[in-house]
């Protein structure tokens, strides 16, 4: 689920650190890093990663955790893992009822690819400040950014002009598109790789294969910076 450019665009006109991220209620990612890396990430294993549990609230049509493959010619812009469960549904009255969101910067929730390329893209989103927001009725994800406002008192998220709709093409697979302003500007394959029972799916050893079994993800809290 990545746009790089987009968000390096707004990212040179909101300013703000990455220890004002606000935080997030969804559950925190145990310590499991092989190898630290820069900027508060560290490499895992992806056969040994423990999920987050079931999230019921979710539909199960949606629930699970997904692959977004850019594929080989486009290093940094595919994410192993995006792990749905870690959705908190939007309160009553936000206008947004029915709809959930994650932080992005929560640890846990998503994975990227470990190459060079992925680096720039997460620290123009922790910096941001950056929340997924998904319509479980059609998998579409959006975003919004809370910028300089972060982890204060003022604190707001202001939509982005941009988002991800789904097309499934078949069992646990799907097409996803960036769409910037309206227009599609890119498509890539998503697969689930773990289902809405918790269980792996087809996709599951390609994916593992695919990255060869090491993902790139922002520390646990209790995994030391």
């Amino acid at each position: 689920m990545k746009f790089p450019f987009v968000l390096l665009v707004f990212a040179s006109f909101i300013k703000s650190s990455t220890s004002s991220s606000p935080i997030s209620d969804s559950p925190q990612a145990p310590s499991e890093c092989v190898e630290d890396k820069p900027q508060g990430l560290c490499t895992v294993s992806l056969s040994q990663h423990t999920f987050a549990p079931n999230n019921l609230l979710l539909p199960e049509d949606v629930r699970g955790v997904f692959w977004i493959d850019a594929g080989t010619d486009m290093p940094g812009k595919s994410n192993p893992w995006v792990d749905l469960n870690y959705m908190i549904p939007f309160e009553e009255g936000s206008g947004k009822e029915g709809m959930f969101y994650t932080i992005d910067a929560t640890p846990g929730y998503q994975s990227w690819e470990d190459v060079p390329e992925s680096y720039p893209y997460i620290k123009s989103f922790t910096s941001l400040g950056t929340r997924s927001e998904v319509d479980p009725t059609d998998l579409t994800v959006r975003w919004s950014a809370c910028g300089p406002t972060c982890g204060t008192k003022f604190e707001r998220y202001f939509p982005l002009p941009l988002s991800s709709p789904s097309e499934q093409i078949g069992p646990n697979e799907y097409i996803r598109k960036a769409v910037v302003f309206g227009v599609t500007v890119s498509e890539w394959k998503g697969y689930r790789v773990v289902d809405e029972k918790g269980e792996r799916t087809e996709f599951w050893n390609k994916m593992v294969e695919r990255f060869g079994d090491v993902a790139l993800v922002i520390k646990g809290e209790d995994a030391g910076d």
